[in-house]
């Protein structure tokens, strides 16, 4: 398990949508230089994508942040915009964070083409309110509630997009709750679950046209959090981020997509097929901090929670995402110290641990 101190200010970088509220799932998108954007408007759409919100945490340029020359992030939207100073750390603790590409120098990466993938028999006008596909999905935008029915139609099409969708469903439905989405500028993320304010954020760029197969495997991504969410599992668990990552792999591989080289997914699958330490290794280096049962006891991971929940209790009163995270962590910690809890836990772990073996020896026998 990596958890050198050293490392955790790069939890800032990784985030599906700006990190910029802790308590986000996110999936990166790429980095290109001059690193400045301007608001984003989706094709199609009447309205500009408004910032995200000032309390969410965005990714950070990786020259801000010292990493070894193999994990550099590589893959940011053309259009991504980069803070200049790192943002506080509580910022990025609650996020299972996806970012977009390693091992190419930043400034050297071009945004790969988009992966365009035939949508037969799908219209591009919304679907009636008792016709659309995942009318939990909730936005008041016609043309993004049509970009999402097409997306999730085609998620549909696959067993792990199947899953995703019918187990986000199912945990929303127990909580009596639906899905607001978002879309925004997240910069060098696609998308995030924001587990504290219970929405979903997406990139505008997503919602250009031949980009939907990332923005399916996007929401499969997300979903996945929202699901795992509903378990009663540490809300920051490194094995959620190695779930939600396969999910993604596994629809795109259905889809008979191939992620573009130099991009996050690309590596992955690459790192896949080299066995599960090295995937685990890309997932640590991505979200560091995080906890992780396959490679602590349980008794490192209660002492770890202390002391993320002390540092956040200090930083409570002049931080209001700190305060957010506060009754979470108090939670995660008092429910991992029940033998329910700790069993919720273990089982989940040794249920992701065993799919990542599966999936790394069948990538492995590929040719």
């Amino acid at each position: 398990m990596i958890r050198p101190k050293e490392l955790l200010t790069a939890a800032l970088l990784f985030v599906l949508s700006p990190l910029a509220s802790a308590g986000v799932v996110a999936v990166p998108a790429s980095l290109k230089s001059p690193l400045s954007v301007p608001a984003v408007a989706i094709s199609g759409l009447s309205a500009v994508v408004p910032a995200p919100a000032s309390n969410a945490v965005p990714s950070l340029s990786p020259s801000l942040i010292p990493l070894p020359a193999a994990l550099v992030p590589t893959r940011g939207l053309a259009a991504a915009s980069l803070p200049q100073t790192p943002e506080p750390l509580q910022a990025a603790r609650a996020l299972n964070n996806f970012w977009d590409g390693l091992g190419i120098p930043a400034l050297e990466l071009e945004e790969p083409a988009a992966v365009a993938v035939p949508l037969a028999g799908i219209a591009d006008e919304p679907l009636g309110a008792g016709e659309r596909l995942a009318p939990w999905l909730e936005t008041d935008d016609a043309k993004i509630v049509a970009a999402i029915d097409r997306a999730v139609s085609l998620a549909r099409d696959t067993r792990a997009g199947r899953r995703a969708l019918d187990a986000a469903e199912k945990t929303l439905a127990a909580e009596g709750r639906g899905l607001p989405v978002l879309v925004l500028d997240l910069g060098r993320n696609y998308g995030e679950y924001d587990y504290l304010r219970k929405n979903m954020r997406l990139h505008a760029a997503l919602f250009k046209k031949g980009r939907e197969a990332e923005l399916a495997g996007t929401i499969v991504h997300e979903l996945t959090h929202v699901a795992q969410h509903g378990l009663g599992i540490p809300s920051n668990a490194l094995e959620m981020e190695i779930e939600a990552h396969l999910q993604d792999l596994e629809m795109l591989e259905e889809l008979g997509v191939k992620p573009p080289k130099g991009t996050f997914a690309r590596q992955a699958l690459d790192l896949l097929a080299e066995g599960p330490d090295k995937f685990i290794e890309l997932i640590q280096a991505a979200v560091p901090g995080s906890l992780f049962l396959g490679g602590s006891s349980l008794e490192d991971l209660e002492d770890q929670l202390e002391e993320d929940l002390a540092d956040q209790r200090r930083r409570a009163k002049r931080s209001k995402t700190a305060a957010g995270l506060v009754p979470v962590i108090e939670r995660d910690l008092a429910r991992l110290r029940t033998p329910e809890g700790a069993a919720a836990y273990r089982a989940f772990s040794k249920r992701v641990l065993a799919l990542l073996r599966r999936r790394a020896k069948n990538d492995k026998s590929r040719p």
